[in-house]
């Protein structure tokens, strides 16, 4: 019942960008969606027929009543709304229905977050907001649903949503196309980010530790899912979202630390990169259908494992020096801290460039189905 609403407002965010304006309009949510603590007064028949006054007992039950800070009504607009929404549609892509509302979710969130009003109500500081994300039950963790989320930017929750999808959809079942849209949405908001230089208050290595998992996923699972996807595309995309962070994080992350934290956790799996590195040659080497992406996906990842190449033997050698047979991170971080300044990187060009998004062609099939 509610996908023609969904294409209604796909249409309206697409069509009109003073829409936007409607959609990141805050407002207070009336009392009826917070229930008050204390049951309401109702005042007697008697004094609105005039016939009699009030007696001082009544009139010191109806005296204001303090409502406890956790049931005052939080600001919201519709985005909140519709991040909530998209977190329950955005789980479950198996059939054809599901897997098409979700698609339309992602587009238009692509289409927010290529905004430029959007995005300075999005990561406004002074603009927070609770969102309840729904995240899908998996086999290392139960259903949960934050009651009390912490009030943020409505960036963060944008990013949050990612992540979930990222990491709530490795399954036989690829759904390639919307892992397409959903880095194109992160890289969008990063792209941002560069351009103004806004640092906001997010935990990066929780983007970082899913960006990983899914390069281990592809790498995995490579002899399915080549056959179906090009998954060098895919993977080119990931760790150029990494060469965005390497290249130009000093402008966007919150602070120095956040800068070492990305080079340990690029250090520490580095295997990972070595083998999505290895698979992306095996298919250089080959007449395959894949070969130019894989080209590129191995030129992609110069710096990645110009990092790995620089602090490894740096990090060996300090084990050795130190009698250490593992390290610890705060090791870890102190020798990485201590050798950037022999570090070489090859400067990249359009890590902040993107095609906007546009219905067609590419989409006309898609909403001519609808």
């Amino acid at each position: 019942a509610n996908d023609s609403v969904l294409l209604a407002l796909y249409e309206a965010v697409h069509l009109n960008r003073n829409f936007i304006t409607a959609l990141t309009h805050s407002h207070t949510p009336t009392s009826a969606t917070t229930p008050p603590s204390s049951p309401v007064i109702s005042t007697p028949p008697a004094v609105f027929e005039g016939s009699t006054t009030p007696s001082p007992t009544q009139e010191r039950s109806a005296s204001p009543t303090f409502v406890p800070a956790n049931n005052v009504p939080q600001p919201t607009n519709l985005v909140v709304t519709f991040l909530q929404y998209s977190s329950i549609v955005t789980q479950e892509t198996k059939d054809s229905t599901r897997y098409n509302n979700a698609k339309l979710c992602l587009i238009i969130l692509t289409c927010i977050a290529e905004d430029q009003y959007a995005n300075s109500i999005m990561h406004d500081a002074n603009m927070a907001f609770r969102v309840h994300l729904h995240k899908l039950p998996m086999r290392h963790r139960k259903a949960r649903t934050e009651t009390s989320p912490p009030s943020r930017p409505l960036v963060c929750s944008l990013l949050d949503l990612m992540v979930e999808f990222i990491l709530s959809h490795l399954m036989k079942t690829f759904p390639m196309e919307l892992y397409v849209r959903c880095l194109g949405i992160i890289h969008r908001v990063l792209c941002y980010q560069k351009k103004l230089r806004v640092r906001i208050q997010y935990p990066w290595k929780n983007l970082w530790t899913a960006l990983i998992h899914l390069l281990k996923f592809l790498q995995s699972h490579e002899s399915q899912l080549v056959k179906k996807y090009n998954i060098f595309h895919l993977a080119s995309k990931v760790v150029n979202i990494f060469n965005l962070f390497v290249t130009y994080g000093d402008t966007f992350l919150p602070n120095p630390t956040s800068y070492d934290e990305l080079y340990y956790e690029i250090i520490r799996m580095h295997q990972i990169f070595d083998n999505i590195y290895s698979m992306a040659l095996r298919y250089t080497s080959t007449d395959s259908e894949h070969k130019e992406s894989a080209a590129k996906l191995s030129n992609h990842l110069v710096n990645i494992r110009a990092i790995i190449n620089h602090f490894s033997p740096k990090l060996d050698a300090w084990a050795a020096a130190n009698h250490l047979s593992s390290l610890t991170e705060e090791q870890v971080l102190e020798v990485v801290r201590g050798n950037y300044d022999t570090l070489t990187l090859k400067l990249q060009d359009n890590l902040d460039q993107f095609e906007r998004y546009s219905e067609k062609p590419r989409e006309t099939p898609f909403f001519t189905n609808q």
